[in-house]
């Protein structure tokens, strides 16, 4: 959620940003097909531990970490996916901040296993933390990849194979519901670069021949928590702000894409397919370090936890991918529940 800006307001301050100069890109916008290599990788059962919305470095984000860690030493996990807001209140601004050593390295590290990494609005501040319009704080969790092997984020968008069981396909989801306008005019909703995205995962994503098709992106497309569905975010006054180019990104896949994995509302939630995205799953992870309030909404799910901290893990092997949910109680335990079982024929 956006911190440090007020509603009351709102609409006077956007108008300001949005007749304000700002740095722009030029040329021909492109989003070249980046991919992810993760050697070593289990090609016939895959386990993976999905979080979001960790970066706190409160005391949540430790109980939840030492969870994950209890959880892979008996159960078994070989990847780990982090869906955003891997910072707060605001993400780092170079490679020499503590942050990266606070809040990922030292706490995920004794994991041993790599993490595909996403970012989310908290990652891309600008004035405020949470405000999703700097694209450069992503940019920095980029080089990061560079230096941590760990933190796999080769771009800001690009696919992570693994054989022909699994592919993933990273977004970035957080200039296409920025609650202040972007300083890069051409990543704004509708612009040049929403549409080169959406046209490159609609191509990588229907192009695949993985078994398991599965979309990460920090922003939800259905959630019954405070901040909504796609396109009607936060009933918020601007449209650039409800996520309506969030909704299209994700639909453009609808029907290839197996699960769609997001965090941002602070929950835990799975979905069967929908009406408006017949075919595919999804799910919300974004529990990790952050806890919010019950639900808002009433869409059917096939699970849903609100108030507790934890995160999913998936188990994929050819013919069939099963989601369970972990909640972490106040006295630790540690409690798991089946959400949802994909079956492929």
């Amino acid at each position: 959620m956006l911190s440090g800006l007020r509603r009351v307001g709102m609409g006077a301050a956007v108008a300001v940003l949005l007749g304000a100069c700002a740095p722009s890109m030029t040329g021909p916008v492109t989003v070249p097909d980046v991919r992810a290599a993760l050697p070593g990788l289990p090609q016939e059962r895959l386990r993976v531990l999905v979080m979001g919305d960790q970066g706190t470095g409160t005391e949540v984000q430790r109980r939840v970490a030492a969870a994950m860690r209890e959880v892979c030493a008996q159960e078994g996990c070989d990847l780990g996916v982090a869906l955003g807001d891997n910072f707060y209140p605001a993400g780092p601004k170079d490679l020499n901040s503590p942050l990266f050593r606070e809040r990922f390295a030292d706490v995920y590290g004794p994991l041993g296993f790599p993490f595909l990494v996403v970012p989310g609005n908290h990652d891309e501040s600008w004035l405020v933390g949470g405000d999703g319009a700097d694209a450069r704080g992503a940019d920095v969790q980029v080089a990061y990849s560079r230096v941590n092997p760990q933190w796999v984020m080769p771009a800001r968008t690009y696919r992570a194979p693994v054989g022909t069981l699994a592919e993933f396909f990273g977004v970035d989801t957080a200039p296409l519901a920025a609650y202040l306008p972007g300083l890069r005019p051409a990543e704004r909703p509708g612009g040049a670069w929403d549409q080169a995205q959406r046209a490159w995962l609609s191509g990588a994503v229907r192009g695949s021949g993985a078994r398991w098709r599965l979309v990460l992106g920090h922003h939800p497309l259905f959630s019954n928590g405070k901040h909504g569905n796609a396109g009607a975010y936060d009933r918020f006054p601007f449209e650039f702000q409800k996520g309506g180019a969030v909704r299209d990104l994700y639909g453009s896949v609808c029907g290839a894409a197996d699960l769609l994995l997001s965090g941002h509302v602070h929950a835990l939630e799975v979905f069967a397919p929908q009406p408006e995205c017949s075919g595919t799953w999804t799910a919300v992870s974004g529990a990790a370090g952050e806890v919010g309030g019950g639900p808002a909404g009433s869409r059917a799910a096939a699970f849903a936890a609100f108030g507790q901290p934890g995160f999913l893990r998936l188990d994929l092997t050819p013919a069939e991918l099963v989601v369970t949910a972990y909640t972490v109680a106040a006295d630790d335990t540690v409690t798991a529940r089946e959400a949802a079982r994909l079956k492929k024929g």
